[in-house]
């Protein structure tokens, strides 16, 4: 149950956070060659200037099922870690 709870605390804020990385590097190919990032389409404009939307309002439902996903993985963990308990290394001789 530990090993489950900490794949699901973190996958989740990684996969989401790689994604918006790779939004952000094209964002920023996009405006060094003068030209505005359509935030709705996923691509670049030169001609018409865009607004900028935020990445958990374009994304909000993988955004939650994200922290959702990683607060069952944070519970999943805690009882795993208590029900595991303090161990100390055997000696192996």
């Amino acid at each position: 149950m530990l090993r489950w709870g900490m794949i699901m605390l973190f996958l989740p804020s990684v996969l989401l956070i790689t994604h918006y990385m790779i939004e952000a590097q094209d964002v920023a190919t996009c405006v060094q060659n003068k030209g505005s990032w359509d935030y709705v389409k996923g691509l670049c404009d030169s001609v018409a200037k865009h607004e900028f939307i935020a990445y958990s309002a374009r994304y909000g439902l993988w955004v939650n099922l994200g922290m959702l996903v990683s607060i069952i993985g944070l519970i999943l963990g805690t009882i795993g870690m208590i029900t595991k308990g303090m161990t100390q290394p055997k000696d192996r001789a």
